[in-house]
Order: structure tokens, then sequence, then C-alpha cells
């Protein structure tokens, strides 16, 4: 349990195709959490579909990859 309570009422921000993968699920916890500094959430959801969604390596690779790095660092994604 995290020191800061997340809001439960914030609306989460999902973009337009309706969301990023199966991740940004188990991660609006931590964008919540975030809501505290709406900006801070903002700035960071905006970093996160920048990396996930542009470059030359699949979307679908990236994901794996996230949770790949979550398993050999114990973290659950």
């Amino acid at each position: 349990m995290s020191r800061i309570p997340p809001i439960e009422n914030m609306p989460f921000p999902l973009p337009e195709d309706g969301g990023m993968g199966a991740g940004t699920a188990s991660m609006s916890a931590l964008f919540r959490t975030m809501a505290h500094r709406p900006e801070l959430a903002r700035q960071s959801m905006q970093v996160l579909e920048t990396a996930m969604r542009t470059g030359t390596v699949d979307s679908r690779l990236k994901e794996l990859l996230a949770i790949r790095v979550s398993q050999v660092n114990h973290c659950h994604y």
C-alpha cells in the first residue's frame, strides 16, 4: 500500500483509441496517485504515450519488454 492514497474518483484519461495496451489499466493507481499533482500526471501520461507509440520498435514488443523488466525486478505489472 502506498503512503500517498490514490484519488479514487479521478477520471483516468485514455487516449483516443481507448488505451495503450494491457499495462495501462495496471498503471491507473500510479496516475491516480499522481492526480494530487495534475500537471505532473498529465506530463507523465504524455511521456508514456510518446515512448509507447512512436519510434521504430513495435508497440507490442515494447509492452513485452515492460512486462519482462517488471518480472526481473520482482515488480507487479
